[in-house]
């Protein structure tokens, strides 16, 4: 097995911390105990680093594609008010949470293993088998998620650039992870906290709410 994430740590970045934020049937906002059933790195053109996470909610077959660097291969991005400050990507913090709620250790302690799996092919337009890195501790691990409905443009690309379209759809993203039985999130567990409350709060403020994310 190989850790293809181990460079990617928390070292020097700063503390991550829970906030409240304001075809394919998108699932209602709320929070879900999901089973992951894939969980598999992969690369953009640009060189932006991924992990696409395959959950079983309810009746659901849910997925997402997670950006966790980007094209440059970092996981942080400068903090606008104090450049010295490092402040981790929120898909990099959202999949390391998952690995620490799923397995107790953090993504760059993820053992990874060359598996065939069925991903989209752009060419082919249907999904072939390819050989990719599968984080294998997390598959079958049960979790807590925090998903939000959003609406958002739909875009097409014109030149170099993605453009809006004037249509919309709602798509959804994991915007918390937490730990069945506590309810905890990694914030509340690392910072000694008796019981979990913050999601209590995050379902009373957005449950079956959509986000409005277009331009």
């Amino acid at each position: 097995m190989s850790h293809i994430f181990g460079n990617l740590t928390y070292d020097g970045l700063e503390e991550a911390q829970d906030r409240l934020g304001g075809g394919y049937q998108a699932l209602e906002t709320d929070a879900y105990p999901a089973i992951i059933t894939m969980a598999y790195a992969g690369q953009a053109a640009s060189g932006a680093r991924s992990v696409t996470v395959h959950a079983k909610i309810n009746d659901t077959d849910y997925r997402e594609t997670i950006y966790i660097t980007n094209k440059k291969g970092e996981n942080f991005f400068l903090n606008k008010d104090d450049n010295t400050k490092k402040v981790p990507l929120p898909g990099f913090t959202t999949i390391n949470d998952i690995c620490l709620v799923g397995t107790g250790a953090p993504l760059c302690d993820q053992p990874t293993e060359d598996k065939l799996v069925k991903i989209w092919d752009k060419d082919e337009r249907k999904e072939v088998p390819k050989s990719v890195p599968v984080l294998v501790d997390l598959i079958g691990k049960e979790i807590g998620l925090g998903i939000l409905n959003s609406l958002t443009d739909v875009n097409e690309k014109v030149g170099n650039d993605y453009v809006p379209t004037g249509k919309t759809r709602n798509e959804n993203n994991i915007e918390k992870v937490y730990d069945l039985g506590t309810r905890m999130t990694v914030v509340e567990a690392v910072n000694d906290m008796e019981s979990g409350a913050f999601m209590d709060a995050w379902v009373e403020r957005n449950k079956g709410q959509v986000r409005d994310n277009t331009s």
